[in-house]
Parts: C-alpha cells; sequence; structure tokens
C-alpha cells in the first residue's frame, strides 16, 4: 500500500515544521501544505492532506502508545500551534494520560468448580475465557455462586434481579444481555460490564461470572471471543494507581460458555436449558443460590505506557461565557498492525490505516478549528479542541480527559464529537447520535438546515451508538453530547447510501483497506467540515448553554451525581 502524493505545487508550512523539531512527515510520503481558502468554507485540500498524512503506512495505524502514535500527536499539536490555538495542558499541547498494560503470564487464568460431587477445573478458551487483570498481577477469589439472572437493577422499570439474593462475598452468575422490555440505550447502560460489576459490586459481590447465551452466541461466537484471548487488557490509571474502571473489591471476570456453565446448575432448582427456554419467551428469570463455590485467579505482568490526548484551547470572546467550554473531540488513536496480512490474492498489507477511523475524523475538527481562527470573531464561549487517544482501548482516552479536565469540570457545558464520519459521497443529511438526549439536537437541526442539509434520525438504534463512542465519556460526567456523522441520502441518486455505508463497514472497518484511496469524499470532507463548524459555532455563541432534555434517562441518572463526585 502506498499513500498518494497530494497535487503539485503545494508546500509545507514552516511552523508546522518547525513545531515538531523539523521532522513530521512519514518517511513514506510527502505531505504538503495546500493554499489558504477563502472564507466561502471549509478546504478540502487541507483535510486531504491531513487525512493522508496521519493514515500513512509510516505511523503504522497509530496504536495507543506507539511511534506512530506519537509522530500523530506531534502533527496535532503542531497544526494547534499554526492555527493559534492556546495549550493549557503545558508547552506542548499535551495531556499525558498513564495507561497500565497487563498481558498473561505464568498459568493465565484459572477457573475451578467446587461442588458435591467434586471439583471441575475448567479450560481457559474452551470453557471460558477473560482478560489479563490489570487491577494486580495476580488475582484470585473464591465464594460461594449465586445466579442473579440478568444482573440489573432498574426499579424505574421494575426489574430488581438482587430482590431477596445475599450476595455478600459470594460470587455473581450473570446472563449476558438485558431484558427485551427496556429501551434501546437505556438497556445498553444496564446491559454494560461497567453497570453489571458496580452493581454486583454494591450488593457486596467479590466476583462475577457472565453467561453466555444462544443470543449472544449468536451475535458473537465464543469460539470467535476466544481467538482474542491472548491480546492484553489495558486501563489508564489514577494517581494512586489503581486503574480507573477498577471495581473496588471486585475480582476480574470471566465469561463462561453454555456447555460448561451448565456445570454450575447441576442439582440447581432450575437448570440452564430451562432458563434459556425463559429467555426465548422474553422472560426475565429470577435468581437463586447455585449449590457450587467457585475459585478464580490470574496471573500478568504489567508495563506503564504513556500516551496523550492533544488539547488546543480557543478562548471565548464573551466575559459572562467564556469560562464555559464547548469540548470538541475526535480519536487520534487506531488499532496498529495486525499479525496476520490482509487482502486479495496473497496480499502482504498489515497495516491498519484508520483513514477514516479515525484520521478523517481528525481532519475535519482541524478544519472546524481554522475555519473558527480564520473567520475574525471568536466564538462568545471557549471551545476546547481535543484529540483523545485510546479509544479503541475502550474509550479511555476521554474518559480520563472527562475526569481530569484542564478546566473546571463544570464549565464543560457540551461535547461535540467525531467518531469515523464515512466520508464516502456527497450528502443530504446528517446523523447525530444522541440529539434527542438533549438541546443539542434541537441545535444541529436548526445548524444543518442553515447549511441546506437535514438533521436525519438514528437508522440503527438497535446498534446503541450512543453509548459507543468517546462522547460517552462526557455523558457519564453529566454533560450533554452528540456525536456525527454523515447521513444516508446522497446527493447523486445512483448512490444507496446504506449500501455504502455497509459495504464500508463489511469490507473496510477496522481493516487495512481503511486507507487514504478513492473511498474518500473530500467533497463530503468539506460538507461535513461546514455542518460542523456551523453547529459548534451555535452552540458557542447561544445565549443559553446547552441542557438536558426533561425526564431524559442519561441526564437524570449521572447529572445529579456529577454535582457531587465524579464516576
Amino acid at each position: 500500500m502506498k499513500i498518494s502524493a497530494l497535487a503539485s505545487g503545494l508546500v509545507i508550512a514552516s511552523a508546522l515544521l518547525a513545531a515538531c523539531n523539523g521532522d513530521l512527515q512519514p518517511q513514506s510520503q510527502t505531505a504538503s501544505q495546500p493554499s489558504m481558502p477563502s472564507q466561502s468554507g471549509a478546504d478540502s485540500a487541507r483535510m486531504k492532506q491531513d487525512v493522508e498524512f496521519l493514515s500513512a503506512d509510516a505511523l503504522a495505524g497509530r496504536q495507543t502508545g506507539s511511534a506512530g502514535y506519537q509522530q500523530a500527536a506531534d502533527y496535532v499539536a503542531a497544526r494547534f500551534k499554526t492555527l493559534g490555538l492556546q495549550s493549557i495542558t503545558g508547552d506542548d499541547y499535551f495531556q499525558p494520560v498513564p495507561f497500565r498494560e497487563a498481558s498473561w503470564a505464568g498459568e493465565r487464568a484459572s477457573l475451578v468448580l467446587h461442588s458435591r460431587d467434586g471439583d471441575v477445573r475448567l479450560k481457559l478458551g474452551e470453557d471460558f475465557i477473560a482478560g489479563p487483570p490489570t487491577i494486580a498481577e495476580q488475582t484470585a477469589v473464591s465464594g460461594e455462586l449465586v445466579f442473579v439472572g440478568y444482573g440489573i437493577e432498574a426499579p424505574e422499570f421494575g426489574l430488581d434481579d438482587y430482590a431477596g439474593l445475599d450476595l455478600k462475598g459470594k460470587i455473581a452468575v450473570i446472563l449476558d444481555g438485558r431484558p427485551p422490555q427496556l429501551p434501546n440505550e437505556v438497556g445498553a447502560h444496564y446491559a454494560s460490564g461497567r453497570t453489571k460489576r458496580e452493581t454486583a459490586a454494591a450488593h457486596g459481590a467479590v466476583g462475577y461470572v457472565t453467561l453466555n447465551t444462544p443470543a449472544r452466541e449468536a451475535r458473537r461466537p465464543f469460539a470467535r471471543s476466544a481467538e482474542h484471548l491472548a491480546e492484553p487488557g489495558f486501563d489508564w490509571l489514577r494517581a494512586d494507581g489503581v486503574p480507573g474502571n477498577a471495581v473496588a473489591g471486585m475480582h476480574p471476570g470471566a465469561v463462561l460458555d453454555m456447555p460448561a456453565a451448565k456445570k454450575l446448575f447441576a442439582g440447581a432448582p432450575k437448570d440452564l436449558d430451562a432458563i434459556f427456554a425463559e429467555l426465548e419467551k422474553g422472560e426475565t428469570p429470577k435468581g437463586f443460590a447455585l449449590p457450587a463455590r467457585a475459585s478464580l485467579a490470574s496471573q500478568s505482568s504489567h508495563k506503564k505506557i504513556l500516551s496523550p490526548n492533544v488539547v488546543g484551547l480557543l478562548p471565548g470572546s464573551d466575559p459572562k461565557l467564556k469560562d464555559e467550554y464547548v469540548v470538541f473531540s475526535a480519536h487520534l488513536d487506531h488499532i496498529g498492525v495486525s499479525a496476520a496480512a490482509h487482502g486479495e490474492e496473497g496480499g502482504h498489507d498489515k497495516v491498519n490505516n484508520g483513514a477514516q477511523d479515525n484520521a478523517a475524523g481528525i481532519a475535519v475538527m482541524l478544519e472546524v478549528a481554522r475555519l473558527f481562527t480564520e473567520s475574525g470573531r471568536a466564538p462568545r464561549r471557549s471551545i476546547l479542541f481535543v484529540a483523545v487517544t485510546a479509544e479503541e482501548e475502550g474509550l479511555l482516552g476521554s474518559d480520563y480527559f472527562a475526569q481530569h479536565p484542564p478546566v473546571a469540570g463544570k464549565s464543560m457545558v457540551a461535547n461535540i464529537n467525531l467518531d469515523m464520519p464515512m466520508l464516502l459521497y456527497p450528502f443530504q443529511d446528517v446523523i447525530a447520535f444522541g440529539a434527542e438526549h438533549s438541546s443539542l439536537g434541537e441545535t444541529a437541526a436548526h445548524a444543518a438546515q442553515k447549511t441546506g442539509l437535514k438533521l436525519s434520525p438514528d437508522p440503527m438504534p438497535e446498534q446503541v451508538i450512543f453509548v459507543r463512542s468517546d462522547h460517552y465519556s462526557f455523558v457519564r460526567q453529566g454533560v450533554p453530547s452528540i456525536y456525527l456523522i454523515t447521513g444516508r441520502e446522497a446527493v447523486d441518486p445512483k448512490i444507496n447510501g446504506t449500501e455504502a455505508q455497509v459495504e464500508f463497514l463489511k469490507s473496510r472497518y477496522h481493516r487495512p483497506s481503511d486507507e487514504a484511496d478513492e473511498q474518500i469524499s473530500y467533497v463530503a470532507a468539506k460538507q461535513f467540515a461546514d455542518v460542523n463548524f456551523a453547529i459548534a459555532r451555535e452552540v458557542a455563541n447561544s445565549e443559553k448553554k446547552p441542557s438536558w432534555n426533561a425526564g431524559d434517562f442519561f441526564g437524570d441518572l449521572y447529572t445529579p451525581k456529577t454535582d457531587t463526585a465524579r464516576h
């Protein structure tokens, strides 16, 4: 794979080179600087250069903590400096994020069932899967087993899977997924591993085992998940060295496949097949104590990694509103180099370039920053442009930033997030995931209309995208947030936008073929930058700051808590 050169006659900006000690370019690529555009709108050539630089083979897929990622971070910092954004995290625009990488060591992980019929040692990778623990290099827990159904406590929806159960000092056995009566995004919150761990711990559990189900098996077979067993664990570190996503007193969990899980229910009031039958009918199984104990243990080796978020500030102009901050975010990392080559006819490409995911999002963010700085009018509110690290590791860079912002946490009033914008064709509409939760939806619709576009509803609500990108880190801190991509209505009636997006996800997403080639429409890039500029400008200049809609689940869930404590 070779990144094509830009049109001749374009030159590298000297300030850009100086900010990176004269060596920004990947060796395999010739990057160059387009002439500055007029104020009529976004500059496609500038974004093309950014995408081609950031997705070049020489950056090796921008994996968190890698030299390629650092080169990408240097590039973004240099662009921030050239644009005149201020650094508020030091002289280099970097917010270093401390991570712990955990790799398997010794016997890796063990899970032993203790029952009246004797001990049964289950096999890692065949009967159960687990990840290398980040909490400690050696972990162990033993306790009685209690089946807790889905492990969900949602009284507002009439669900309490822990009612009448004693979990103190015991191991929770939890079904994957959620009951069908929960709305999609609300259900995704309750079905998340984070929420289930926190709920189990709140009831006194010291460990948990998640059970594979027929629905999960159909969605993602156990054998496919087991293929990723060797991958390291990853988490950011608090000042005291504790991983940011650790749950106090809770042992790292395991996922048990269905045949092995049936052994837990031997001699129980109800067997696992009967529980699966209830799931098939849409029923919510009731919990009960299991007639067995379990011992779980893990061994890992730890390595500390530093990888920065890149933060640039555009100060606001209004004396009253300048201390409120709109956060404009996009993730800079990608998934690095594949272990095996991909491609047809014996291709040898291993670099996951991440052109759409998310070099394109970074390029659009940089262009929005340029449109602001060259408009001649500063926004009333301040804007933080943030390129976050470790999105691919579980939204970790944004999680760290949202919990350790370089400004007062309560002063962040909105987040606009860009992630894999799908710049595939000129479009007539945009999608703002999360638009229905806050006043940002109305703002986005109004701004889109002013740029000749319309705001379309989420075309795939079953995918619960609202909880799956960096904006959700800000939601969890009570900040109204939206995540923008292009819509599915193409300008060209011969293009089926839905088919084009689905085809990208099938053939290029998280593959080496997501590179800066003909797949990227820079006409679409210009449209997308223009509409994002319009949205950000309206949010930054509005008399009122964004607010959660009355009675919104996420607003009610997170806003009261973030008034008194962090999560």
